[in-house]
């Protein structure tokens, strides 16, 4: 058994010790030592980095109890010198603090118990058994969360004994209470854990939570804490102040102005429909104009998509008699072939012309579509077709 220093300190940098065992992981190199700092990603948290004698430790897994140190080469010494990425690791004992604090907000304020959590590398999720907690409610539970913070309250992990499965704080009983570790915030939380956490509840800085999503009739809430929520919340500010600028507003006024510009924008969208279906009323009208004098008309229309000319063929043969090959050059190229002929199949013939639009596409006997990336071909798709049908 590898004796987990990080259980003891989680504040230690290095260590010395020694390789008991090497092998491979996935196709890498890897060695289980007789003690180690480097946190084997489980229970919801990731897995320490660093070195081992200026070797990388790219992973760290627990594999029957076993905890293996994923190398990015191999370690020839048996007496090796190790280093974790503090960075890395500060990072997440925040994280896993801030989770702590975060579920005993729920159950304090909301009286919502936790279900799971995980602590990915730029954000952490938090399962909480609920479905009906609105926006005042999780604004309480934020707040009080970051009070907690603020109070810099002691947190310290130990070997539970006994008497402390009788504790009133215990978020959540183990099965069995011989060698279970407990995290413990004065007179706040307590829960057992594995992981690696900070002295004091102000060393988590902030908690805030970002968003939420519904998972199997429980709630999921996306949470940063400590160094990402302030980093999370230069990022917002940046975006805030860059669209305040191109909005020529402030911050108080931006959802006035975002309010305006969705308004304007949708009246923009609505002319320009009504323009583009004025445009395709004339455009039906040259067609069945030309129907009337012949049974194939073939029409390449400039810079029109693929549901315009859809539009379009829909309703010339509602109107008219005969086959009409529609195509649309543009960054979109596309074919719309369509007929009123019961006794043709235009598949074959669609087939056919789609490779001089690097296209691909597809549909009834009498209604075709297809889009491609060659906008030069479709002249000549609309002419190749023309001649297959005689």
């Amino acid at each position: 058994m590898t004796e987990r220093l990080y259980y003891t300190d989680s504040y230690l940098k290095e260590f010395n010790a020694k390789v008991i065992q090497t092998g491979e992981i996935e196709g890498r190199p890897a060695v289980v030592l007789d003690k180690t700092l480097f946190y084997p990603e489980s229970g919801g948290q990731m897995f320490d980095t660093g070195i081992i004698e200026n070797v990388s430790v790219c992973r760290v897994v627990l594999k029957e109890n076993v905890i293996w140190h994923v190398l990015d080469k191999p370690v020839s010494k048996k007496d090796i010198h190790g280093q974790i990425n503090w960075v890395r690791r500060f990072d997440f004992m925040q994280q896993h603090t801030g989770f702590h604090i975060l579920a005993g907000s729920f159950l304090h304020q909301l009286e919502v118990e936790t279900l799971s959590s995980h602590l990915g590398e730029e954000y952490s999720t938090i399962d909480v058994r609920s479905d009906r907690i609105d926006a005042a409610q999780l604004k309480d539970v934020e707040d009080h969360a970051n009070k907690i913070i603020w109070e810099n309250r002691p947190v310290r992990a130990f070997w539970a004994e006994k008497e402390d499965m009788d504790n009133p704080l215990l978020r959540k009983v183990p099965d069995e209470f011989e060698k279970v570790r407990l995290v413990e915030i004065e007179n706040y939380d307590l829960d057992p854990c594995g992981g690696t956490h900070v002295r004091n509840t102000g060393e988590v800085g902030l908690v805030k939570i970002l968003g939420s999503e519904k998972i199997r009739g429980n709630t999921r809430y996306v949470f940063v804490a400590g160094n990402r929520a302030l980093r999370e919340m230069q990022k917002q500010y940046n975006i805030l102040t860059t669209l305040c600028q191109q909005l020529t507003t402030g911050v108080d006024d931006m959802p006035a102005a975002v309010k305006k510009l969705l308004e304007e924008n949708k009246n923009y969208i609505k002319a320009l429909q009504n323009f583009e279906k004025l445009g395709e009323e004339k455009i039906v009208s040259e067609l069945l104009t030309e129907n009337k004098t012949s049974k194939i008309v073939v029409k390449n229309i400039e810079d029109k998509k693929i549901d315009g000319l859809r539009r379009i063929a829909s309703t010339v043969i509602k109107n008219g008699h005969g086959t009409f090959l529609l195509g649309s050059t543009g960054e979109t190229p596309c074919l719309v072939f369509a007929t009123t002929d019961e006794k043709l199949d235009l598949r074959p013939v669609f087939q056919q012309v789609l490779p001089l639009i690097d296209g691909r596409g597809g549909g009834s006997v009498s209604f075709v579509q297809g889009g491609g990336t060659n906008s030069a071909g479709v002249p000549e798709a609309l002419e190749k077709a023309r001649g297959l049908l005689g």
